[in-house]
């Protein structure tokens, strides 16, 4: 095919790279065609998401505890303190119980969910959670034994407040103690002990829980960050 010179204007095979007629070099610029089937640099190849495009989203958010998961992890755990902390020569190690049930329900959790990060915060949560089905076990157990003798449960609880009493060397205090037991020895106030008895167990059971599960997630970001 020929064409012309740009600059005498001769026609000439398009295969020389000179005019025979004046030398002048024939430069030509071929310019792409433009393809817009074809993705973007930076997208990943299609073939990685066979069927859809652009990629789906990752299920999972960031900062985001997914329950349902979780709840797995926490009641195992919770379920493992409770049973340490009622065996009488391991239940002085109560704290220590859920300090490990909130870690191990933020590994539990970490498991399920393989590449997750699992934020101090987060892990709070999850420990607390455990720390939650913990409680419960625990409270099936001491409903049981309550209703089953809760004469033993008095006799231990005044056994305890005797102790207490005879090392106060104050005269009010021991007054103050022992119409603490004759109170305990009615119904309602043996009711009333055993109630409060709960909420403490509660707080302690949640708040241990609760910090073993922060200070299990910081330890296992500061590992990962380190490999």
């Amino acid at each position: 095919m020929d064409h012309l010179c740009y600059k005498c204007q001769a026609s000439i095979d398009e295969a020389l790279p000179f005019c025979p007629h004046c030398g002048a070099p024939q430069i030509r610029v071929a310019v792409p065609e433009d393809d817009s089937s074809q993705p973007p640099p930076h997208a990943v190849a299609p073939d990685v998401y066979p069927g859809s495009w652009p990629p789906p989203a990752s299920p999972y958010q960031a900062n985001a505890i997914q329950w349902s998961l979780a709840v797995k992890g926490a009641v195992l755990s919770g379920l493992i303190s409770a049973f340490l902390s009622g065996i009488p020569t391991l239940s002085y190690g109560c704290c220590l119980w859920l300090l490990g049930a909130g870690g191990l329900a933020v590994w539990l959790y970490q498991r399920r969910i393989p590449g997750v990060v699992v934020t101090p915060g987060m892990g709070m949560r999850i420990g607390a959670l455990s720390g939650v089905f913990g409680f419960l076990a625990t409270t099936v157990l001491w409903v049981i034994l309550f209703t089953k003798d809760n004469q033993e449960f008095r006799t231990v609880f005044a056994e305890q407040m005797e102790k207490s009493i005879g090392r106060n060397p104050d005269p009010h205090a021991q007054e103050v103690g022992r119409q603490f037991i004759n109170y305990m020895n009615t119904p309602e106030g043996l009711a009333t002990v055993f109630v409060l008895g709960l909420v403490v167990m509660a707080v302690v059971y949640v708040v241990f829980s609760a910090a073993g599960g922060a200070l299990g997630a910081s330890m296992f970001v500061r590992r990962r960050s380190q490999r």
